[in-house]
């Protein structure tokens, strides 16, 4: 009799879904090409979005607005956290759309533009 319940309640748990569900939504991160903002690729149609070129500016077009983006040079570990400003379109290759100013920021070479993207959760930020 003993037997008999312990096998029908090992049944019951052995065969009900599990309770527990993580809704976690993982972090983005990616390493890739940025592409570097030109007025010129606005006007022939290329991006579909404006930037300013003066300032630090980002654009992933996979984040949403108002994101914390930590964008690290792996050439000479040079990084930067900055805010996703818009989420303007721009050709798939490219991981991310940085303005000149970051280039130069970073230290970036102009003919292998390579950065490593990482999301930041706002609870992550230590601010000094």
């Amino acid at each position: 009799m003993k037997f008999k319940l312990f096998i029908f309640i090992f049944f019951v748990y052995s065969c009900s879904p599990q309770l527990k569900t993580f809704n976690q939504k993982k972090t983005y991160s990616a390493t890739g090409f940025a592409y570097v903002y030109n007025d010129l690729d606005f006007k022939n149609k290329v991006i579909l979005g404006k930037l300013n070129h003066e300032k630090l500016q980002i654009s992933n077009q996979n984040l949403k607005t108002g994101t914390l983006i930590k964008i690290v040079n792996p050439i000479n570990n040079k990084s930067m956290i900055l805010e996703n400003k818009k989420r303007i379109k721009y050709p798939d290759f490219y991981k991310i759309l940085i303005t000149k100013p970051i280039m130069r920021e970073l230290e970036l070479n102009i003919d292998l533009p390579i950065l490593e993207i990482s999301e930041i959760k706002k609870k992550q930020v230590i601010y000094c």
